[in-house]
């Protein structure tokens, strides 16, 4: 387990935005940000699915409802001037990607990056 401190100089490089802490996740975002509005929106979807998919069971929400209450708390940030605020999909993933512990974060990342769907949309 990596230790708070280090987890923003894993890669031995000073990160500045959250989701550059992780090489795979930094690499995922770069591709995002500079993507047509349908491909950020499919790829959103499916980092909302595999988060969703992965945390279901930990979780304790009794229904639907408490889940989505849980996702949408806490975004009324006024913030909206960074690339994801746009794209309300996208902000909601990036959010829900932002709340993961590191680890978890690391493990989301490799599981899209490797996953059928995101290859087909973004070729290696």
């Amino acid at each position: 387990m990596i230790s708070e401190k280090l987890k923003g100089k894993v890669t031995g490089v000073y990160t500045r935005r959250w989701y550059d802490e992780d090489p795979e996740l930094s690499r995922i975002v770069a591709k995002l940000e500079y993507a047509e509005e349908e491909v950020k929106t499919k790829v959103a979807m499916l980092i909302i699915k595999n988060i969703i998919d992965k945390n279901v069971m930990t979780l304790d929400y009794e229904n639907i409802n408490d889940l989505l209450d849980a996702i949408y708390a806490g975004y009324a940030d006024s913030r909206r001037n960074r690339w994801y605020d746009v794209n309300s999909t996208v902000r909601t993933a990036m959010q829900m990607l932002h709340d993961l512990p590191y680890e978890a974060r690391c493990s989301v990342a490799l599981e899209i990056k490797n996953s059928h769907k995101y290859i087909c949309i973004f070729p290696i």
